[in-house]
């Protein structure tokens, strides 16, 4: 958590300080990111950076915490304007999702690396801090979906399509080629690949009439 001494700074070198950061850390993922070279952008010095964070791993934290709570708030204010078709909130959640990327690269960029994260311990602390939180959005799409026509029990439901969400999407990221594509190309393949298993999902769930 930053210290008071980052707290009481002046709004405009905080601002400062957490944009540099978020492109440092999206550009380069937490290993390969220098405090030295955030620092030199921001115009301070290593010490007082360290006096505002006690390491680089806090300062990693507290940026992820800062983007993530913003992409968070931005999607649940839109969830409730998603489609009531399960199948079809699914794909609208998707498509929201990666909308918000193309709307803040930098910070889709650094949301992505976190969930590529190689690092160990990093990984599991960002399993531990926001898997809850994440879990919470997903089990959020099927408010007040359409229940006629569907086998599978709500819970279930819930569960598969977490799994679905979480697998595909994790899957996708791994295999795409982040550095060298925009976010539209990823949103294109992202949701026409999401399509085509979602569709099957459908025939499992969906009663059949015979």
């Amino acid at each position: 958590m930053p210290s008071n001494q980052f707290l009481n700074l002046e709004a405009e070198k905080q601002k400062r300080i957490i944009q540099v950061a978020i492109e440092e850390f999206a550009q380069n993922a937490y290993n390969n990111s220098s405090t030295n070279r955030i620092v030199k952008e921001c115009g301070i010095s290593k010490g007082s950076l360290f006096k505002y964070f006690e390491d680089k791993e806090d300062l990693y934290f507290f940026i992820l915490d800062t983007v993530i709570g913003e992409m968070v708030r931005d999607i649940e204010n839109e969830i409730g304007n998603l489609s009531t078709e399960p199948f079809q909130r699914i794909i609208d959640y998707s498509i929201l999702e990666i909308s918000w990327y193309i709307k803040n690269p930098n910070k889709g960029h650094l949301v992505i690396s976190a969930t590529l994260e190689s690092d160990e311990k990093i990984r599991n602390k960002l399993i531990e801090r926001y898997g809850i939180r994440r879990k919470s959005i997903y089990y959020g799409l099927l408010k007040d979906i359409q229940e006629e026509n569907l086998e599978v029990s709500n819970t279930k439901r819930l569960d598969i399509i977490k799994w679905v969400l979480e697998g595909f999407g994790k899957e996708f990221l791994e295999k795409a080629d982040i550095k060298n594509e925009s976010f539209v190309q990823l949103k294109e393949k992202y949701i026409q690949t999401l399509s085509g298993y979602i569709e099957i999902l459908k025939n499992g769930f969906v009663e059949r009439d015979d």
